[in-house]
């Protein structure tokens, strides 16, 4: 990596650098330099001497590095990054994996337990009364007789999985395009040529994989039409890969039992649409990426990958263009 330049773009960091951080990556980078941008105009001062960016990395600065080599995004999905790079002789690297797989995890379970505790119903129309009290407990759920889907078997997918098998459900599904071992907490997995076939049988829909060409809408209208009355959807990946139109339908009249939804398809949501409203819905406004221990892993990530570049071995969490992840 001789003569090149690390720009860490740390200002647009999920958590901003710590000087410990900081000074990690100008170890694992010597003798190379390091200039760390906490505003655009410096990130666009030095973009064009940069050959390694790390961070959030705006559009921008992306244009304006001409002698970029490879990106270390910190976050999971990447695919509007991957698309502005189209055409370019540059690596891309994302959080994807044991980096972020823990808290989305943690958030979809959040999401559905709110659904199925009645925690959302309570905080919307807060009442203590026996009838009340009655009629929630009606709608509650247990997990032990229940199917989850988790589509999308890569570390979100799997942190699910593993949580689903703590939580007893009765059996846990996945729907991964790779050839991987399943592991112990999943019961079977499938290709996606098989969803259509196992996605009748979830009382959960767990989304965990990436947008690309083949999954967007990989929820449209029919898939919808056909899940088993009831079921809950739960995103915490791209709004794209669901059909909204049809969602929206199926949850207004009561086909699908409820959605726990981190991200939707035009963000920000606008506040008037329905889904905000909806009795059995659940949104929160895309922040299921946040843990105290993301910035201390990504940059764990990125100094393991200064090492590897320098030493021509694979870079961990790498973008591969010709799958879309």
């Amino acid at each position: 990596m001789n003569d090149q330049t690390v720009l860490a773009a740390a200002h647009a960091l999920i958590a901003p650098l710590t000087d410990e951080q900081v000074d990690a990556i100008r170890a694992a980078a010597a003798p190379d330099p390091v200039v760390v941008a906490r505003d655009l105009a410096t990130q666009l001062r030095h973009a064009p001497d940069a050959t390694v960016l790390f961070g959030d990395v705006q559009p921008e600065v992306l244009d304006a590095a001409v002698n970029l080599r490879w990106v270390q995004s910190v976050g999971a999905g990447v695919d509007r990054i991957a698309a502005h790079l189209a055409g370019r002789d540059v690596r891309l690297v994302s959080a994807k994996g044991g980096i972020v797989g823990a808290h989305l995890a943690e958030h979809a379970f959040a999401l559905l337990l709110a659904l199925t505790r009645g925690v959302a119903t309570v905080l919307r129309q807060p009442q203590w009364t026996d009838a009340y009290r009655i009629a929630v407990r009606a709608t509650q759920w247990e997990f032990t007789d229940r199917t989850m889907l988790v589509v999308g078997l890569g570390g979100a997918g799997r942190a699910v999985a593993r949580r689903a098998r703590g939580f007893e459900f009765r059996r846990i599904v996945a729907v991964e395009p790779e050839r991987v071992d399943p592991g112990p907490d999943v019961d079977l997995l499938v290709g996606p040529d098989e969803l259509d076939e196992v996605l009748p049988t979830a009382d959960v829909v767990v989304l965990t994989v990436p947008l690309t060409p083949a999954t967007r809408h990989l929820l449209d209208a029919a898939r919808i039409a056909a899940m088993k009355p009831g079921a809950i959807v739960v995103n915490v990946s791209r709004g794209e890969l669901v059909d909204e139109t049809a969602l929206r339908a199926a949850l207004t009249d009561g086909r699908l039992g409820g959605a726990g939804l981190d991200v939707v398809a035009r963000e920000p949501l606008a506040l008037d649409d329905p889904l905000w409203h909806l009795p059995n819905v659940v949104v929160t406004p895309h922040i299921a990426g946040g843990s105290p221990r993301r910035a201390e892993r990504v940059v764990a990530q990125f100094c393991e990958n200064l090492r590897r570049w320098r030493a021509g071995e694979p870079l961990l969490g790498e973008f591969d263009l010709t799958k879309g992840y």
